[in-house]
């Protein structure tokens, strides 16, 4: 007797209006619209270290991917390894699941942020068609609806949007080159007959490029010169010739394009870089965390909260070596202790225009470290009850830290936490005023050095 092997075929994703979803960077996943709550599996409080989501296209389950490449169940999702996994590599930019994926057979896709792409859960291993080693320039991945458990086809997006076919996938003509690294999103649509692949590259501003003779359309919202488009989904019940989806900014807002209908998310966060995907029934997003933030005007009983990432002053030279972003840590925190003491027309960026307190690498002077009218005590590998006696006094006090991943970070303590913790202004994390010092924090570590205020 001959038998003939039956090939998977998928019924296609349900509509996705009703499964739509924004990830943030702690690993919440948070339904947009009428979608049902999906139940989560992990979370990282004090980490900014979710950066991807994709459902099954049922839209009943999917995973949350973290920056090292590890997978996390949502909603009826088992338990999957993506094999691999970067533990001190922040390397992992999106995955995707195959469009025959499901609860009972949940296979998908790992792009990192060379290029290069991970089968996992029993799907077809695919080359990537370009990588780009120690570059970090991959931004997004997308597959043809008709790709099988034989047969996958797909395409790759570098920043400069660039997209790649791998698998056999026809080239795409007409997609928009940049000269810089904006591209922040690609979708396929139905090509109704049509001869070319189509579609929708996003850029960081929000524009929607077509490709393959796609329509051109006007996006419902943009942000003309600023990086605050995250990620972009492509509405599955659009009709035909008339696509249609959505466009998630960074802080959470969901805005429709072409013919998709307006949703409403059910959180967003006003002033934060911590959306980091949006993804629907049968698709996935990825995102980045931006290097340089928004302005965080903060300020409490305590002081100012001042952030070195900030772009009023991260790009400003401390003492004409390096940007304050980069090494502006203790800058912010002085600043800060500044403002505590009512000098409220100090900033990083004041203090960085003092040429005379660096040195030639950009580290402060001891002489520096003054404010008017206080004392300063610095103190080398402090003990635990010298730094709670100081802050418990009321006093202001700046700690040096060896961090795990290598370097050395600074952060304002500025009251005690219960019985062994503090309170503390850390002037990298987002907002991170009046935050606790002890936690999983990647910008803490054993501290080798204390400066009080008193």
């Amino acid at each position: 007797m001959t038998t003939h092997s039956v090939p998977v075929r998928s019924a296609g994703p349900v509509d996705n209006q009703g499964h739509l979803y924004v990830l943030d960077g702690w690993g919440g996943v948070h339904p947009v619209g009428s979608s049902p709550a999906l139940s989560t599996s992990a979370s990282w409080p004090n980490k900014d270290i979710a950066f991807s989501l994709a459902l099954f296209p049922d839209g009943t389950g999917g995973y949350v991917m973290d920056g090292w490449g590890g997978l996390h169940p949502l909603g009826v999702a088992p338990a999957l390894e993506s094999g691999v996994y970067w533990p001190g590599w922040i390397g992992a930019r999106e995955i995707v699941m195959a469009p025959w994926s499901s609860a009972g057979r949940p296979a998908g896709y790992l792009l990192d942020a060379d290029g290069g792409i991970h089968a996992f859960g029993g799907a077809p291993a695919v080359t990537a068609s370009v990588t780009w080693p120690a570059q970090g320039i991959a931004r997004g991945m997308v597959l043809m609806a008709s790709s099988t458990p034989t047969r996958v086809r797909g395409y790759t997006l570098d920043g400069f949007g660039g997209v790649h076919p791998f698998g056999g996938a026809p080239a795409v003509l007409g997609n928009k080159r940049f000269a810089d690294d904006v591209a922040r999103g690609i979708v396929l649509v139905d090509r109704q007959g049509g001869v070319f692949v189509q579609g929708y590259t996003l850029d960081y501003s929000g524009g929607l490029h077509p490709f393959g003779g796609a329509p051109p359309l006007t996006p419902s919202a943009t942000w003309a010169g600023r990086d605050m488009a995250d990620s972009l989904v492509a509405w599955t019940a659009a009709p035909g010739g008339s696509p249609g989806g959505w466009v998630l900014d960074r802080s959470g807002g969901v805005h429709a394009w072409g013919s998709a209908p307006v949703v409403r998310p059910s959180l967003e966060w006003p002033g934060w870089d911590i959306a980091r995907g949006l993804a629907g029934a049968g698709s996935g997003a990825g995102s980045t965390e931006r290097l340089i933030l928004e302005p965080q005007p903060l300020r409490d009983a305590w002081g100012a909260y001042y952030n070195q990432r900030d772009t009023r002053w991260a790009s400003i030279d401390v003492g004409g070596t390096f940007p304050v972003w980069k090494i502006g840590c203790l800058v912010s925190d002085l600043a800060m202790v500044y403002s505590h003491f009512g000098f409220s027309s100090v900033t990083p960026a004041s203090i960085a225009a003092h040429g005379g307190w660096f040195d030639a690498s950009g580290a402060i002077f001891n002489s520096a470290l003054n404010v008017p009218g206080h004392r300063t005590v610095m103190v080398m590998d402090p003990s635990p009850e010298w730094i709670r006696a100081q802050v418990g006094t009321g006093h202001p006090v700046i700690v040096g830290m060896n961090l795990p991943s290598g370097g050395t970070h600074f952060v304002t303590l500025t009251g005690l936490n219960g019985a062994s913790d503090y309170w503390v202004n850390d002037p990298w994390e987002q907002n991170a005023m009046h935050v606790a010092f002890a936690g999983d924090w990647f910008t803490r570590g054993p501290i080798y050095e204390a400066i009080a205020f008193i």
